[in-house]
């Protein structure tokens, strides 16, 4: 290496202490493919990829006063966790590393030599300058869309800083593919009165007990005699995210046995029980883990909507009967009919993580039931169903997990949030709009937490269930914003670092 070669390492110049005679940064991908042979045919499956941890092997000398050089190296190379390092033929770029512990030093006389080898946890290195994208403002008015370049061959996280010029009931922003998609406020939010509109109900992210009476729903009649006992235990994952999940089925029967949640719907402001509405939720369904034969656990996980009588509006049910196959299908229940059965399906596993898009709705409006989800495996259901019946109140909501007999159990059996929203509320008075003119709304992650704030307080409650993080792939991608339709449009501001393969 050049003389003139330098090396930062957590804003410390380190070759002001060693110089550098040989650097492998290579070419790291950082991941290595998994293949499965085939019997009786050439060639192999290929399985995806394992990550790898990224080495940088860095070979130095240190001539003259070894011993005070290598006190000056212990200072600058004890660190407990990734800081900043950077290399001088790279000006715009900066990684986030540290040391692997030992750094062994031949010493000869007044010449030292060794290797330090930099682990890069992560995997990708970064744009020195942060890549700032709003929506420009044309002639006064600021545009409904955003135009974001990502420079790097990695997506780039983007951080969000809302402003809104009025009084706005909501924001959405969506890319064209639909792989970005960010709600906060009340789509249905109106600015005068008297008016129809839909209200949320309640919004459950089950971390923590909601208020949901245990073993005491009304569940589907997938077999004559489902039970529903065992214990229920929450869990928290992150700021405002976690799950409910059977900390306990209770003693096997010879039928489905397990616990359930019910949720006794509120009335809306109006003091009346949705008969059109919407409901969104997360779950786990699914037996990944591993060391754990997945072929033989099987499981069961509903959500059902109740009438004011007691009897089932709609059911979805997500059911592994298979003890010997990796195999669930999906279901639907109108009433106590089986009207949807998605069998002849290798799989229907559901996997939800915190600020997953991938969530599920129901919707009763007017005559027509319309489901849609997506599974793991990529399917996508979309479907309607009849219900002519008038003034069928929707008056309580059961979720149910159970285990078939004493077989194994899924593995992830679980429901991580679900919300319900009333159409055609019938208001007499206004109402303040969730956001006002000149509030601020700040949106990303920070650190494995999501982050939402209006003017710098907590209102993580104002972002749908659904919303994604803000993230978009190398090259250009174009950003539409939705707000309510009475509002200006708000200046957006996007920021963020390019992320490029090692």
């Amino acid at each position: 290496m050049s003389i003139d070669f330098l090396v930062t390492f957590n804003g410390i110049d380190i070759t002001s202490t060693l110089r550098v005679k040989h650097l492998d940064r290579g070419v790291r991908l950082g991941r290595s493919s998994n293949y499965r042979v085939r019997r009786n045919r050439l060639g192999v499956d290929r399985g995806g990829y394992t990550s790898q941890l990224i080495t940088f092997p860095m070979e130095f000398t240190i001539c003259n006063d070894i011993k005070a050089k290598r006190e000056q190296l212990i200072e600058i190379l004890n660190v407990t966790e990734p800081k900043p390092l950077t290399f001088s033929d790279e000006p715009g770029k900066v990684y986030y590393a540290t040391p692997r512990s030992d750094v062994p030093i031949q010493e000869i006389f007044i010449l030292g030599k060794g290797t330090i080898i930099w682990e890069i946890p992560d995997g990708v290195s970064y744009s020195v300058p942060t890549y700032t994208f709003t929506n420009e403002d044309i002639n006064g008015i600021f545009q409904n869309y955003i135009m974001v370049d990502n420079p790097g061959t990695e997506p780039m996280a983007l951080e969000m800083e809302a402003r809104f010029t009025s009084d706005n009931g909501f924001l959405g922003i969506e890319s064209s593919d639909g792989t970005v998609r960010a709600l906060f406020g009340d789509m249905a939010e109106v600015d005068k009165t008297p008016y129809e509109l839909s209200e949320l109900l309640f919004d459950d992210h089950l971390y923590t007990d909601r208020f949901w009476a245990l073993n005491s729903g009304v569940v589907p009649p997938v077999t004559p005699n489902p039970s529903q006992q065992g214990t229920v235990a929450y869990r928290t994952e992150s700021a405002g995210e976690g799950y409910a999940y059977p900390s306990s089925y209770g003693t096997p029967t010879n039928d489905w046995s397990g616990p359930s949640l019910t949720k006794t719907v509120p009335a809306d402001s109006s003091g009346s029980y949705p008969v059109h509405w919407t409901s969104n939720f997360r779950i786990d369904f699914n037996p990944d883990k591993d060391g754990v034969d997945e072929h033989l656990q099987v499981g069961h996980q509903s959500i059902t909507y109740v009438d004011q009588n007691d009897d089932i509006i709609v059911s979805l049910v997500f059911e592994d009967n298979y003890a010997n196959a990796r195999r669930s299908d999906f279901a639907v229940y109108i009433r106590d009919k089986r009207v949807y059965d998605s069998r002849n399906t290798s799989y229907y596993y559901i996997t939800a993580r915190p600020g997953d898009a991938n969530h599920i709705s129901v919707e009763k409006w007017e005559n027509t039931i319309a489901v849609m989800l997506k599974g793991e495996g990529g399917q996508t259901v979309k479907l309607q169903f009849p219900l002519n019946e008038e003034n069928v109140q929707l008056r309580k909501i059961t979720w149910y997990a159970a285990r078939y007999k004493s077989l194994p159990v899924m593995t992830n059996n679980l429901i991580r949030a679900i919300n319900l929203s009333a159409h055609k509320v019938q208001k007499w008075q206004d109402i303040p709009n969730k956001f006002k003119s000149g509030d601020i709304l700040e949106y990303g992650q920070i650190g494995r937490n999501v982050s939402c704030t209006v003017n710098g307080l907590n209102e993580l409650r104002l972002r749908d269930v659904g919303s994604t993080l803000i993230s978009v792939p190398p090259g250009r991608t174009i950003l539409y914003l939705a707000y309510s339709n009475f509002a200006d449009t708000p200046e957006v501001i996007l920021q963020g670092r390019a992320k490029y393969t090692i």
